[in-house]
């Protein structure tokens, strides 16, 4: 067992050799010379092209030669995290400008037969304008079921409050999308069960027939 001149003996120790550590770490870290600055700035150029040209993270780059340059690797870790904020933001403005940020999500929920959906759905052409194509026979649900509506909000990374479902069947399309808690836009057509009515209490909009340019009113101005 250790007394307590022992314990003491040892803590001074730790202490002191913190206290060494915090002095050297300051003795080395960035001052803000012109030398740090050309260092920085030729690093920030690296690592634009290595980004740029092979995919490689700034990381990879920047928190070696910090550390080098005299900060402790976790204020370089640190640095490197908060460089990504504007690097990001200012991509996702380039690529937005440009028409290739994907604003919307568009999934298929359907309850066919998934040989003959999918056929379909390329001699349309919309499996190429479709994100998602989810089919009840690939996944073992089949509409009403509150799972396949989880499951398309979280292969979508949506929350239902952000979501929207369009459907021509009261009950497997706006029902079913409710208890997911997810609105539901009705569209009343000539293929829409028979016994459904002509407007859906529990749509947050009803149309009559398949009403795309309604549908894009209410979802723009909602």
């Amino acid at each position: 067992m250790c007394d307590e001149g022992e314990t003491a003996d040892r803590a001074d120790a730790v202490r002191t050799e913190s206290q060494k550590m915090e002095s050297r770490a300051g003795e080395t870290a960035l001052d803000g010379s012109a030398r740090s600055i050309i260092v920085l700035i030729v690093v920030g150029m690296l690592v634009g092209v290595l980004s740029g040209m092979f995919g490689i993270g700034g990381g990879t780059v920047i928190v070696p030669v910090l550390v080098w340059l005299g900060l402790s690797q976790r204020h370089a870790a640190a640095t490197s995290m908060l460089a990504i904020v504007p690097t990001s933001i200012s991509g996702v403005i380039s690529y937005a400008h440009n028409g290739n940020v994907d604003w919307v999500a568009a999934a298929l929920l359907s309850n066919a037969q998934s040989c003959y959906a999918r056929a379909e759905l390329e001699m349309t052409g919309l499996a190429g304008v479709l994100d998602d194509v989810i089919i009840s026979s690939e996944e073992k649900i089949r509409k009403p079921a509150r799972d396949l509506y989880m499951l398309a909000l979280d292969r979508e990374f949506v929350t239902a409050k952000h979501a929207l479902m369009v459907g021509n069947d009261e009950q497997n399309d706006i029902v079913g999308a409710r208890t997911a808690g997810i609105d539901g836009v009705y569209f009343r057509t000539e293929i829409s069960p028979a016994d459904d009515p002509e407007t859906s209490s529990y749509a947050v909009r009803s149309f009559t027939g398949a009403d795309y340019e309604g549908l894009l009113d209410y979802v723009l101005n909602a």
